[in-house]
């Protein structure tokens, strides 16, 4: 009897980690892209929350935030400081079809805790590091 208890605690425990791990990867999978605002025509800017803080060549660690507009994607590189609250546009990359058109080094101040995707991005890239006052 003992037995038997003992092996359907190991099975519920199974069972509750895997449907645990299953949530898991769901929800990860799920905020690969996040919405972070629309431009006037309604089309969505989308931050990509799996490189966030990468480093990329040229450009030092960035935020990525990508719209699709007229069949092209753009990309716009942003650099955030969470301590220090400080935003910046740092570039531009324009592709159709996965190729690379365009790319532009900027440096472009941007207004902190606005409904900006920009800043939007930095918001949720804060509060995902767990950066204090976000």
């Amino acid at each position: 009897m003992n037995y038997l208890k003992h092996i359907a605690v190991l099975l519920t425990a199974v069972a509750v980690s895997t449907s645990s791990f299953n949530s898991v990867v769901f929800a990860q999978s799920a905020e690969k892209f996040v919405n972070v605002g629309y431009d006037s025509d309604g089309d969505p800017f989308l931050l990509d929350a799996t490189s966030m803080r990468k480093r990329e060549p040229g450009f030092g660690s960035v935020l990525k935030v990508y719209q699709m507009k007229n069949g092209l994607m753009s990309e716009i590189l942003v650099r955030a400081s969470c301590g220090d609250e400080t935003l910046s546009i740092v570039g531009f990359r324009t592709y159709s079809q996965g190729v690379k058109l365009t790319e532009e080094k900027i440096r472009q101040q941007v207004a902190v805790r606005t409904d900006s995707p920009a800043s939007l991005a930095m918001s949720y890239h804060c509060h995902a590091i767990g950066a204090r006052g976000w």
